[in-house]
């Protein structure tokens, strides 16, 4: 009450409600924001499947889970329930990252006077001021990454100052690193291996069928860091063994097959790694927000979009007439990412090596 004297922080509640590589496209944005208004008390409503890797990040003061499902007279109590709760928070601000119908209602009901959120649709008349979802300069779209886009949303909420990348968002702790590598010893990976900083990391994922690489150009990328002396892993995720699987077939005995990890583990994994050869997916963004050097294989979807990563972060793309088509299955036998080659990737590797080790 401020005839007590008590001061309330101003609230910011943000939105992005899923995918992995979504949310954490996010973060340098939130850091931005708290960067730019320390006093602002910063609220991030997100899938509960990512609370307890997000719970360390110092500049999210608060997870919410996502909203409930309105359907029923039960679940609209829920609803209801779910709702007063936000407003009871009193946001000064609401940043919908996420610009769905899902989360456009949720700021239209958070009592917020300021809701920003992207230029999309009849949604936008749920905001109180809208950012574009592209940007054209001399005629043309201008590229702008997921990052740049939040960012951007953040600035327009009032945060003018507000500046940052996306690297190097999720803490990761001696001890962290320490259960990581312990988990690699348990995999059947030598602790030498892990601890000379030697180990690679194999990211095939288990994407739509236009993303995939194949399991021989994986296997023949494990055979050629064997040769050069580096310990190989493969990573995997919910759905994802099969794949992994025939990657360690394909390696003909030079990559490890990591085992089943929570999402809050991979972070102390990946900090084992000098760096992850990954197709374009939530773990690659996590790699980034966890400060581990990619190398990323983009095809169907665009870098200029999607690659958020700093110096140590590379990818290839072959850029072909009709990329990027953001197709789940492609008509012409994926000639984008049948044009990588393991040598290719091979080669920015040594070239990657070259540069970590003249730092």
């Amino acid at each position: 009450m401020p005839g007590l004297g008590i001061t309330v922080s101003p609230t910011v509640l943000a939105i992005r409600l899923r995918q992995l590589g979504d949310v954490l496209s996010t973060l340098g944005s939130l850091r931005a924001l708290k960067g730019a208004a320390p006093d602002h008390r910063v609220l991030f409503v997100v899938d509960r499947a990512y609370h307890a890797l997000l719970r360390t990040v110092p500049f999210i003061d608060d997870l919410i889970p996502e909203p409930p499902a309105a359907g029923g007279l039960g679940r609209l109590a829920a609803y209801g329930d779910y709702v007063n709760d936000i407003r009871s928070r009193r946001p000064s601000c609401v940043l919908d990252f996420h610009s769905n119908t899902r989360s456009a209602i949720l700021s239209f009901l958070s009592g917020a006077p300021v809701r920003v959120g992207f230029d999309v649709r009849v949604r936008k008349l749920l905001y109180t001021d809208v950012e574009p979802r592209a940007v054209y300069r001399s005629g043309g779209i201008a590229p702008r990454t997921s990052h740049e886009s939040a960012l951007a949303l953040v600035r327009r909420c009032g945060f003018a100052s507000a500046e940052g990348t996306a690297g190097g968002t999720i803490p990761v702790t001696p001890d962290d690193r320490l259960r990581g590598s312990e988990i690699l010893v348990r995999s059947g990976l030598t602790a030498e291996a892990v601890e000379r900083g030697k180990l690679v990391g194999l990211n095939p994922g288990n994407p739509y069928p236009a993303k995939a690489w194949a399991p021989g150009n994986f296997g023949r990328l494990a055979r050629m860091l064997g040769d050069e002396g580096s310990a190989v892993v493969v990573l995997w995720g919910p759905g994802e063994k099969e794949a992994a699987l025939r990657v360690v077939a394909e390696s003909a005995g030079a990559a490890r097959l990591a085992p089943p990890l929570a999402l809050e583990q991979l972070p102390g994994v990946l900090a084992n790694t000098r760096l992850v050869v990954t197709i374009d997916s939530g773990l690659k963004h996590l790699c980034v927000a966890c400060g581990v050097p990619t190398v990323t294989l983009f095809g169907p979807t665009s870098p200029f979009e999607w690659h958020m990563g700093g110096p140590l972060d590379r990818y290839v793309y072959p850029a072909e007439t009709c990329s990027p088509c953001r197709l789940k299955e492609c008509p012409y036998e994926i000639p984008c990412m049948m044009k990588i080659s393991p040598e290719s990737v091979w080669n920015l590797v040594v070239d990657m090596e070259r540069e970590m080790s003249s730092r």
